[in-house]
């Protein structure tokens, strides 16, 4: 049987913000205590913008953090819709302090990906093990770049995965879950209501809904139950 996901709801985003900086604190603490890098995956879009900005106030061991990316969408980084330039955009000068690694490591997508995965094997080990994942939960339950229907939902060997928007054909590099679920940590990342429906139905462990595949022993689903401000 699926864990159940523990959900912690937020009416204030600066109360959600301030739990999301702590519990990051937290896991980069224990991390450190029995590894010299902590591994955290990253998500993109417009939900996690204003957490990366507010974790460069923190006073955080940077040097021994090493960013990925669980997904990313095949554009150019300074293209507005590029989850590596938003990253950057979001930690700003902070960003030469800590090791950060994007998926451009070649022009073609697939070749990408694979060297991806071989960086992720040299770096964390096989398998590589994240101390934490962050994800969102689209619209119709998609997480990272694993869409309903997606070849890649079935991936049972490789991490990672060329795919596909199905509303717009647009080509996106994404973890899979034989990478996803050895995470010792994944958080959801929500905000407004206009998702409760698809949050319902994941909680509820429906698993014809990509968000609601994800089996990581440990997750939890932080929500800030209000329209964002950012």
């Amino acid at each position: 049987m699926m864990k159940r996901i523990e959900t912690v709801i937020f009416e204030s985003e600066q109360e959600w913000l301030n739990y999301l900086c702590a519990s990051f604190k937290k896991i980069v603490e224990s991390s450190l205590s029995n590894a010299l890098l902590c591994h955290v995956a990253l998500s993109g879009g417009k939900t996690p913008f204003p957490f990366y900005e507010r974790l460069t106030k923190e006073d955080l061991p940077w040097e021994k953090i090493c960013f990925w990316l669980g997904d990313e969408r095949w554009v150019a980084v300074n293209d507005p819709q590029s989850n590596e330039g938003m990253i950057l955009r979001a930690f700003g000068d902070l960003s030469k302090k800590f090791q950060f690694h994007g998926w451009h490591l070649s022009e073609d997508p697939q070749q990408a990906a694979f060297l991806y995965e071989k960086l992720l094997i040299e770096k964390i080990g096989d398998p590589p093990v994240f101390d934490l994942v962050l994800l969102g939960i689209g619209e119709d339950g998609h997480t990272a770049s694993l869409f309903p229907g997606s070849e890649a939902l079935e991936e049972k060997n490789r991490y990672v995965a060329v795919t596909s928007n199905p509303s717009n054909g647009q080509i996106r590099l994404t973890f899979t879950f034989p990478l996803l679920n050895r995470a010792r940590q994944a958080w959801f990342l929500v905000t407004g209501k206009k998702k409760q429906k698809v949050i319902e139905n994941i909680l509820l462990s429906h698993t014809d809904l990509p968000a609601g595949r994800l089996s990581v022993k440990n997750q939890w689903l932080i929500w800030l139950n209000k329209e964002p401000s950012f």
